[in-house]
């Protein structure tokens, strides 16, 4: 079955992003100045911050992949609760389908097979190859 994987990104300290912090935390001290000595005690360090953001950014990353898993396990589900003409025919055109080969658009495909918006002998789209982004392949031959 078609599918794309997802990429992983890690979380990078540049020193535009610590440029950012700085700004952010001095327009915050300028905008109270009767009270900046106070604000400033309160204001972490760029190390801190920057610590913090990527503990974030690794908790999100997690969370992000565990859900588009579980995406992909619903959609396997519905798949598996078809018949297996239906299943044969969903996971033929699912391969050829100019959609993103994305869990989320999976389901919707499924969804709108569900609903009646389309039948297996009248897809939406024309059944020619295509990559994990839904773009037409070249002629092969």
């Amino acid at each position: 079955m078609r599918h794309k994987t997802c990429p992983r990104y890690a979380f990078t300290d540049t020193s535009r992003k610590r440029a950012a912090l700085r700004r952010k935390q001095r327009l915050e001290r300028e905008a109270l100045p009767l009270l900046s000595h106070l604000i400033a005690e309160t204001q972490p360090g760029e190390d801190e911050v920057m610590q913090d953001r990527a503990a974030r950014w690794a908790a999100s990353e997690i969370r992000s992949r565990k859900l588009r898993a579980e995406r992909w396990r619903e959609a396997r589900r519905r798949l598996a609760a078809l018949t297996s003409n239906e299943r044969t025919a969903l996971r033929h055109a699912w391969n050829h389908a100019p959609y993103p080969a994305d869990p989320v658009y999976l389901l919707d495909f499924l969804h709108s097979y569900a609903a009646g918006r389309f039948t297996l002998d009248a897809l939406p789209f024309d059944l020619v190859p295509r990559n994990a982004h839904g773009h037409r392949l070249p002629d092969q031959g």
